[in-house]
């Protein structure tokens, strides 16, 4: 059964139409929006309107992987290519066995591997890591980012020639603020999945509707399935009223988080691996806050990276400074 895509506002027939004409189509197609506005739900729809439909659909979020493990994860490498490699290992492009691969986050992975993304674009062939032949690859791409792709590229965070690559089945999907007038048609759905579930019907009530047409979901569908979920949770009747709704607690601003985290170093001595590291792997801080956090740090220590190692403290030994010397340079930070 096809995951729907709901909406009677011109946008949401737009993107209906796109998907029709791409599943036509084998060639890549880019897909842009804000986070949550259901680019994975449109990749979906495409694969499973193809002639590719009783193959894999492999969804992979490049952000999610860290940048080291990113090669092997989609190429797959060859037994003892590296350190961990204690057995050959096929990448998730080829387990995709001729279905379609969809790479979200495209420009969260780092220039060189999206100089072998275009290779394999190109020539539908990639090399395992460790491995010197090249291996034929059956797949369809469709590729997604939250970011704008011409900025990314004077940023140097896009390569252009991979941009040129896949800007030719491209669409921008609407924020959910854009199309207001498919949210009663998303809360119908959410509430009727609820009722199911919960063998239990409640409706909105008359201001319950209006608070919610008033806010602007910056985190789009995504953050309105949530806040009707909490909402019928909360409700003690039938009835959701607006004191039942609690829309998302606003983040602290960007810059106060950078220097929260500066002082839980410098001050608390927390170490940069446990502050920093980790939640910028698991994408709790963005590139622009790291960049934020060493910026106050190399102010403190005259632009010394070695004092800023310690002033993070990062370690004690010569091998940790080459680890977060390494670590900046790996994710682009320095």
């Amino acid at each position: 059964m096809f995951k729907e895509i709901i909406g009677k506002s011109k946008s949401s027939e737009q993107v209906r139409a796109f998907i029709s004409k791409a599943s036509k189509l084998d060639w890549p197609v880019l897909l842009i929006g804000e986070t949550g506005v259901g680019k994975e739900v449109v990749a979906w729809n495409i694969h499973h309107l193809s002639s590719r439909k009783s193959k894999p659909f492999v969804p992979v979020n490049l952000a999610s992987i860290p940048f080291p493990l990113a090669e092997s994860e989609l190429f797959g490498h060859r037994k003892g290519a590296f350190t961990d490699a204690k057995e050959e290992k096929t990448g998730l492009i080829e387990d995709c066995g001729g279905g379609t691969v969809f790479l979200d986050e495209i420009t969260e992975c780092s220039l060189d591997l999206q100089a072998k993304l275009l290779r394999l674009l190109e020539y539908r062939e990639l090399r395992r890591v460790g491995e010197t032949t090249m291996r034929n690859v059956d797949a369809r791409f469709i590729l997604a980012t939250n970011k704008e792709p011409l900025k990314e590229i004077k940023q140097g965070r896009l390569r252009r020639d991979l941009y040129y690559r896949i800007n030719v089945l491209k669409l921008r999907i609407p924020a959910l603020r854009e199309r207001k007038e498919d949210i009663p048609l998303f809360i119908e759905k959410f509430l009727q999945e609820l009722k199911e579930g919960f063998r239990e019907e409640k409706r909105l009530s008359s201001k319950a509707w209006e608070k919610i047409m008033d806010y602007s979901f910056p985190g789009n569908v995504r953050e309105l399935e949530n806040l009707i979920r909490r909402a019928y949770i909360h409700a003690g009747g039938k009835e959701i009223k607006p004191e039942d709704i609690s829309e998302e607690e606003e983040e602290e601003e960007e810059e106060e988080i950078p220097v929260k985290l500066f002082k839980e170093m410098v001050i608390k001595g927390q170490s940069f691996w446990q502050v920093v590291h980790r939640p910028f792997l698991q994408r709790d801080l963005n590139r622009k806050q790291v960049k934020n956090i060493l910026s106050l740090g190399l102010k403190e220590t005259g632009g010394s990276y070695k004092k800023l190692f310690s002033l993070f403290h990062g370690g004690e030994g010569e091998k940790d400074y080459k680890r977060f010397m390494r670590i900046l340079k790996l994710h682009r930070l320095q």
